[in-house]
């Protein structure tokens, strides 16, 4: 069982002025080519938080058109020190002329803050924290997802086995009837108040894990989906980086607010800061805080 004392200790330490703050900081158009200069600035920014908390940073660097980019990997004892991790993942890169704030600070700032509260708890030895690059659209290319797809060949081919949580869009939430789409193929709520958590057939497992940690959190909405045909029935489900590691055969789900198909601003210039809601995203961040704690709580039972 989990134990409820340092468990609930640990969920009262999430700070929305935390998230606040980190929202803030990344809120910039920083796109991976016509921005270049200000991602790699985010980049480092990014770099001195994980190192603040006292992670090691290693760097999945790699070339797209004569431009070097990287992903960011935190982990408290290095990646060599175990073939077999569970992932918490967000992209740190913006749409064209956008500066992103729900898509996707609001993801990088929920990483950044699980990071912080599990710093100093044996959990942390488990999971690889990654912060990766040009997961939008780039020129040259009809590609995307570029920084999940190198990682995940590299780390596969070098013997490294996952479980993703990918944290994509989490910060807008609305309470207003008629304010929540959905792709075609999938029902669901017509208001945008709660999180959504996609996983394909190969990730249930990691999907029920959700659905058990909401019991923890009883203030959030949690709407759990399986998308068939591993996505490509509703494309949309395949939408960000979580999908490379479909392709590559692990298990990975999307904890997303929707994207698109809730917040109006998206993509735009006016996807800022003061559109999120900073209690959802403290309630969210939670939420995957009490599911790596259930998730570990699992595998301690079948041992």
């Amino acid at each position: 069982m989990l134990n409820p004392l340092s468990f609930d200790n640990l969920i009262k330490e999430v700070n929305e002025e935390n998230l606040k703050y980190i929202v803030k900081a990344l809120s910039v158009p920083r796109h991976g080519w016509y921005n270049y200069n200000e991602l790699c600035r985010i980049a480092n920014f990014i770099e001195e938080i994980f190192n603040e908390y006292g992670y090691i940073i290693e760097i999945d660097e790699f070339s797209y058109h004569k431009r070097t980019y990287r992903n960011i990997i935190a982990t408290k004892k290095g990646i060599e020190s175990s073939k077999n991790w569970l992932l918490i993942g967000a992209h740190y890169d913006s749409a064209i002329d956008s500066p992103g704030a729900d898509d996707n600070a609001s993801a990088v700032s929920v990483m950044l803050e699980v990071a912080r509260i599990l710093k100093d708890s044996s959990i942390s030895d488990q999971i690889k924290f990654v912060a990766f690059t040009l997961e939008e659209p780039q020129p040259f290319s009809i590609n995307f997802l570029i920084g999940s797809e190198n990682f995940v060949k590299k780390m596969k081919r070098l013997g490294y086995k996952y479980e993703a949580i990918v944290l994509e869009s989490v910060g807008y939430y609305s309470d207003k009837p008629g304010s929540q789409h959905l792709p075609a193929f999938v029902k669901g709520p017509d208001t945008g108040n709660f999180i959504g958590v996609v996983g394909n057939k190969k990730s249930k497992s990691l999907v029920e894990v959700f659905d058990k940690a909401k019991y923890y959190i009883p203030s959030i909405n949690v709407i759990t989906y399986i998308a068939p045909l591993n996505g490509w029935l509703a494309i949309e489900t395949r939408f960000s980086d979580h999908a490379s590691f479909w392709n590559g055969g692990f298990k990975a789900v999307m904890v997303t607010d929707t994207a698109m198909f809730r917040n109006p601003y998206y993509h735009t210039k006016e996807d800022t800061p003061d559109k999120l809601n900073y209690r959802f995203m403290k309630e969210v961040t939670q939420l995957l805080i009490a599911t790596i704690f259930v998730k570990q709580n699992l595998q301690l039972n079948r041992q």
